[in-house]
This record gives structure tokens, C-alpha cells and sequence, in this order.
């Protein structure tokens, strides 16, 4: 008889490629490689701008693309030389072409983090794109006293939002669909509907500075240039943080006065870096930031203190079969920020 999870195991998988809404595939998946996990995934989480570009950019294609990279589930092989985990073992992983969409999947250790037990796998999944969201707040370089407003309350905006004001910043969420903003308030988040930064009845801080998040697509350039006056009206170092997949025109120029504009891409140094991924390499975060392992763990240490609470979102669960219907309904901009697709009891 053959050791546990050194044979093929059978799954699904979610592609892109061909057609303008997604595919299930079944596929068999090997063993683990050095430094990787075999994992038996419970549940996957849509990340609906990056996936839903990618869906658009393979739709005339004959490519496929596997959708997905946010999964959690149990661990059921181990490769060669892979520290730190073992059979049975609950973890979190992500990783494009890895963590994808599957019943099985296999994904290199330093993209993975242990689950308490005491934790919904389903919540874990969310610490997945809130890794992202921690290394956005790191990127933005807050002090106390800074006030934040987040503009967009899709899931990675609202995931900066509750990472922010768990820090203790005044932070309002805005978006454009009241909808989307009666999820923040549920958070417990200041919520404006709209993106025209209303100074009415909001107080400029005595001291400190603003930061504003862009989590937003699309063309994004009156958002900017309202961010970056709304930032310098406070007396401290005004800045803005882009995190959504956005384009925007910016007119540097006197008018615009004293501000910071930085990006914050991915979730982390050591990300879309295999050789860091499997451990074989070691890599080194600008001070004040995290690398991808460390930006995860941080992330799942947040849901576990309630400072990021998943089970507010309003994420509907569906099993992988419906990945069309819940593409084709997030492509609306639905109530609900993102899809979970669950895979049976593990």
C-alpha cells in the first residue's frame, strides 16, 4: 500500500481562458515537491478585481488560466525537507498557480500558516487577501494620531479599514453603493455613500495627517486629485496609498500640493518569488513592512482578536459548480465583496 499522499489525488480546478466566465476541470495532482504542502482544501475565497481581470484578459485566448490564490484546508502530504508542519495539520496558503480554486492543491510552505483550532477554516481563508491589506497599512507609514479614509469597500478595502481602525485611527469607508457601505457599518466604520471627501461636520485634527487608501478600479482620476486635497487640509504629512487596480491622471503641480503617493502591490517581499517560497532563499522587507509569511500570520493573528471579523462581510458560500453564477453576479458589484466556495467537510 502506498504511504498516505505520495499517489495522484483527483480534483477540481477553476480555469480561465476561452469564454468570458470561468470552468471547472478535473485533474489529478501529485505529490508534494521539496519544501511544498499537499493541501485538501475546505474552502477557497474569490478575489474579484484580480480574477475578474484576469478572466477578461484570457476570454479571447486559447490559454488556459487557473483562477484563484486565497484556500484553506487540511494538510494531507508533506514534501521533502519541509519544516514545520505535518499531516492533519489546518493552514492557510495562497500563491498564484498554487492556492488556487481545487479540492487539492499544493503549495510551497512559506505561503502557508498554521490555523488554530479553535478557528473556521472559513474564516481563515480571509487572512489570505488580509495579508495584503497589513502590508498596505505598513506601506502607508502611520503614525498616531493620522486619520484614514478608505475609498472603495470592496473586500481589500474594508479588510485596510478594520486593520486601521483597530490601530486606533479615525477612519471613514466610502464607497458608491450604499450597500457596499451598510457592510462597513456593520463593521462599526464611519461610512460616507459617495467619493467627494465631505468636510461637513468633520473635524480636521488638531495634529497629525491623513491618509487616504485607494481601493478602487477603473479610471480613478477626479478620486485622486479629491484624496490628495482632502489629505492636505490636515496640518500633518498628507498621503495616498493606491491598493485597488486603478488608472488615474495625475497633474503634479503647485496645486497639488505636499503629498505623498505610494503604491502597495501584493501582499508582501518574498511574494511571486519562488525560490524565497520554498525556503531555498531568504529575502529582506524595507524597514517598518513584512515578508509574505510574516504579512499571513499577522493577518490570521488579527482575525483571531476580532480586529478583522469575516463573519461581518456578508461572504455568500456556494459549492465550486456555481463558480459561473457567482462570477457573472460579482461582476455587478453586488452587496457581497467577494465569494466563498466551499469544498464538503474535511
Amino acid at each position: 500500500m502506498s504511504a498516505p499522499g505520495t499517489t495522484h489525488a483527483a480534483s477540481r480546478r477553476l480555469l480561465a481562458g476561452g469564454r468570458p466566465l470561468p470552468r471547472v476541470e478535473e485533474v489529478r495532482i501529485g505529490p508534494p515537491g521539496p519544501r511544498e504542502l499537499r493541501i485538501r482544501a475546505a474552502h477557497s475565497l474569490v478575489s474579484p478585481g484580480t480574477e475578474l481581470h484576469y478572466l477578461d484578459r484570457f476570454a479571447d485566448t486559447t490559454q488556459d488560466f487557473p483562477l484563484g490564490y486565497c484556500s484553506a484546508g487540511v494538510v494531507d502530504a508533506v514534501g521533502p525537507d519541509t519544516p514545520g508542519f505535518g499531516v492533519g495539520d489546518r493552514v492557510t496558503a495562497m500563491g498564484w498557480g498554487e492556492a488556487v480554486h481545487g479540492d487539492v492543491i499544493v503549495v510551497p510552505h512559506r505561503l502557508c500558516t498554521p490555523v488554530p483550532d479553535t478557528m473556521d477554516l472559513a474564516d481563515a481563508v480571509v487572512a489570505t487577501l488580509a495579508a495584503t491589506a497589513v502590508h498596505a497599512v505598513d506601506r502607508a507609514l502611520l503614525r498616531p494620531g493620522d486619520e484614514t479614509a478608505i475609498v472603495g469597500a470592496g473586500m481589500v478595502g474594508l479588510l485596510v479599514a478594520q486593520i486601521t481602525a483597530a490601530r486606533g485611527h479615525r477612519t471613514t469607508v466610502l464607497d458608491l453603493r450604499p450597500d457596499r457601505v451598510r457592510t462597513a457599518a456593520a463593521l462599526g466604520l464611519n461610512t460616507h455613500v459617495g467619493r467627494d471627501f465631505p468636510e461637513a461636520g468633520a473635524a480636521v485634527p488638531d495634529e497629525g495627517g491623513r491618509c487616504a487608501f485607494l481601493c478602487v478600479t477603473g479610471e480613478a482620476g477626479d478620486t485622486v486629485a479629491g484624496a490628495a486635497r482632502w489629505a492636505a487640509r490636515a496640518p500633518g504629512r498628507p498621503r495616498l496609498v493606491g491598493v485597488g487596480r486603478f488608472t488615474a491622471r495625475v497633474d503634479f503641480s503647485v496645486e497639488l500640493g505636499n503629498v505623498d503617493i505610494r503604491y502597495a502591490a501584493r501582499c508582501g517581499a518574498g511574494y511571486r518569488d519562488p525560490s524565497y517560497a520554498r525556503g531555498l532563499t531568504e529575502v529582506t522587507a524595507p524597514s517598518g513592512e513584512g515578508t509574505v509569511t510574516e504579512n499571513l500570520r499577522r493577518a490570521l493573528d488579527l482575525i483571531g482578536a476580532g480586529a478583522i471579523r469575516p463573519d461581518l462581510l456578508g461572504l455568500p458560500r456556494m459549492p465550486l459548480e456555481r463558480a459561473a453564477e457567482a462570477y457573472a453576479e460579482l461582476r455587478e458589484r453586488p452587496a457581497h465583496p467577494a465569494v466563498i466556495f466551499d469544498y464538503g467537510p474535511r
